[in-house]
């Protein structure tokens, strides 16, 4: 293979390798949507698209990205468009163009229209809350009220020179420039799960099937046991009960040490409650894996990277010098296929066994409502990991047919159901609060659990979200006009209905 070069044009580190095949480039920024708060979320993706808003791509040839950690520009073509292309991406950054800014707005509220349910950032919202890497899971609540100038601050402070690396397929051209401001890297979002208790369980509908997430070290024994698990995955749900008819595995790095791997597997939505059943048999069943098998990932891991299966040598090398770039990212020291090939061929059955023991103390599973509760499913896991707040409890208007209680005072909010249980935001883990015109308040705490107070559900309750409001700092109340009709909701009883349950006469 081709050596990889390393150098610095402009303090931007470049990473470069004599590549056959199109000139192909991609700049790399170390921040993205983890680094935001639910308040800012969607100012890098906002930055982002305005950035390559005034660039005309006819042939498709430039993209750009956000994930957790990474903002990145990628392109294809000849040596000197890859130089105009990146010096016109960053001269963007550093002077956002104004005359872009609502009708990116309107881009981005048209793309997270046609965006499916994600059942990945589902599992992130539960483990890490409406913070870091759980913010991908909740609605970007900053593209609304963003401003120019706080977007332009915002990439002032992240779309820096040494916050940057460049992954070339061929050597820098000789104009290649920047002109970034100067600054630092930064460091990556710290992980902080907010529930406790594993394995857990949370309720998703509209995932269609079932998943599992958890947390593993970033080691090639963990690539393996994701390879062994979808072998088991496919075998006992797809071939063997041909309950789903794509079992999947995906791995997402969050830092240097840490991965998140999810189990998926989708299924009519009559046969979810068996298919659940398979799929958390399966789950426990990792506990155990044998030699053949890891022999087997072995086998199929190595055909895929440098066997008769695997990529030209051109793209190989291409995937070289991008992996580089996002190890430097992630502050991780970069390991050259040869020595990660050597890692594959010396992990043991325990090395991978260990991989699945650590994976079985962190799961989570998103499980359908038809989903029968076995010992593997663990705990459910709390709406709210905040206590309940003491105050004014006011009752529902369909009281007392609906027995829900809602209690606020001066440290939040608590909606308390019949059964004990409840959902709490307190002000002092406020991550956003959401005012509506026609009344309607929604909190969100720091532990992704919402509470809604719809006037036209709770008794005084317009007065009531007016006095919620009041106690919210204004950097954090999101304002939006008032809804259509139709969607206000409105009391499910009649107040006859309502007399003859006083009374002691209803159903």
């Amino acid at each position: 293979m081709p050596e990889l070069h390393w150098t610095e044009v402009d303090h931007v580190t470049v990473i470069w390798a004599d590549v056959a095949g199109p000139f192909r480039a991609g700049l790399l920024f170390r921040t993205g949507w983890a680094d935001e708060t639910l308040i800012t979320s969607g100012y890098t993706h906002l930055i982002e698209h305005m950035a390559l808003s005034a660039m005309s791509d006819t042939m498709d040839r430039h993209n750009g990205t956000v994930d957790g950690v990474t903002t990145g520009f990628f392109t294809v073509g000849q040596p000197q468009e890859v130089s105009a292309f990146l010096a016109n991406v960053c001269d963007a950054l550093t002077s956002l163009p104004s005359g872009r800014l609502e009708s990116e707005k309107q881009l981005l509220e048209a793309e997270k229209a046609g965006r499916p349910h994600d059942v990945c950032s589902h599992l992130m919202m539960w483990r890490y809350g409406a913070a870091g890497h759980g913010l991908f899971g909740l609605p970007e609540l900053g593209i609304r009220r963003a401003t120019l100038e706080q977007l332009q601050v915002y990439a002032a402070q992240r779309f820096t020179s040494e916050n940057a690396v460049l992954w070339l397929t061929g050597p820098p051209p000789d104009d290649l420039r920047f002109g970034l401001p100067r600054g630092t890297k930064l460091e990556l979002p710290r992980l902080a799960p907010i529930q406790k208790s594993f394995p857990s369980w949370f309720l998703d509908n509209a995932c269609g099937g079932v998943a599992a997430g958890g947390t593993l070290p970033r080691r090639c024994a963990s690539t393996m046991f994701g390879d062994i698990a979808l072998a088991r995955l496919r075998k006992r749900l797809r071939n063997e009960q041909a309950v789903s008819y794509a079992p999947s595995v995906m791995y997402y790095p969050l830092d240097a040490d840490v991965a998140h791997l999810v189990l998926y597997a989708d299924s009519d939505a009559a046969r979810r409650a068996e298919l659940s059943q398979a799929f958390g048999e399966v789950v426990t069943q990792l506990r155990e894996i044998d030699e053949s098998e890891v022999e087997a990932a072995r086998t199929r891991i190595r055909e895929h990277w440098s066997g008769p299966v695997a990529p030209p040598d051109a793209d190989r090398m291409a995937a070289e010098v991008q992996r580089a770039a996002m190890d430097w990212i992630f502050g991780k020291a970069f390991q050259p296929w040869a020595s990660l090939a050597a890692e594959f061929a010396s992990a043991t059955k325990g090395d991978v066994m260990a991989v699945g023991r650590e994976l079985q103390s962190t799961v989570m599973f998103a499980l359908p409502s038809d989903a029968k509760l076995e010992t593997w499913c663990g705990k459910q896991a709390p709406i709210s990991t905040v206590p309940v707040v003491q105050g004014r409890e006011i009752r529902s208007i369909d009281a007392p047919i609906r027995q829900e209680l809602l209690v606020y005072g001066p440290d939040g909010v608590s909606l308390i159901f019949p059964d004990g249980s409840h959902c709490t935001v307190r002000y002092a883990q406020l991550a956003a609060a959401l005012h509506y015109g026609d009344g309607c308040v929604a909190l969100v705490g720091s532990d992704a659990a919402v509470v809604t107070i719809e006037p036209t559900l709770w008794q005084d309750g317009r007065d009531v979200g007016r006095r919620i409001c009041a106690r919210v700092s204004a950097h954090l109340l999101v304002e939006y006009p008032s809804r259509p009709a139709d969607v206000i909701p409105k009391p499910t009883t009649t107040a006859w209905q309502r007399f003859l349950a006083h009374v002691g006469l209803g159903d």
